[in-house]
């Protein structure tokens, strides 16, 4: 059975408004506590000293304004464009830290946040899983 387009439209709305949740939900914890955000990017040892508090700053906004134009429509394809390309980002230093056996919080809602997880195979495919939903949210 097709689907008609007024579905088609609720998918690519739920799409927009779960991604733009889940990126909001991350960059707050981020930006009140950048100082522990930046201890979470070092455990990732593959940053160098210097760029710590940069990228601790500069991720959470980024996640930001990408959820901002997700929910307002404006640019929402950029917008789109820029988190795939920070979730692919992600996947690649997930799939590092697996595969140098380090063992660290993945720290992606905040370093002391509950919802943070521990970078493992679960923690990867859960961001394939958001990459899926960021394509949907990019669909016209």
């Amino acid at each position: 059975m097709p689907v008609d387009r007024k579905h088609l439209v609720a998918i690519g709305w739920l799409a927009r408004v779960s991604v733009a949740a889940v990126f909001v939900y991350a960059a707050i914890p981020k930006l009140i506590d950048p100082v522990g955000f930046a201890e979470t990017i070092s455990n990732y040892q593959v940053f160098p000293y210097w760029s710590w508090n940069a990228l601790a700053v500069v991720v959470p906004v980024l996640e930001l304004v990408g959820a901002a134009t997700l929910l307002t429509g404006w640019k929402r394809q950029a917008g789109a464009a820029w988190l795939g390309a920070l979730t692919c980002g992600f996947l690649v230093l997930i799939a590092s830290v697996i595969l140098r056996g380090i063992d660290i919080n993945c720290g992606c809602f905040g370093a002391s946040a509950e919802a943070s997880s521990g970078v493992g195979w679960g923690l990867f495919w859960r961001d394939v899983a958001l990459l899926a939903g960021i394509g949907l949210a990019a669909r016209r």
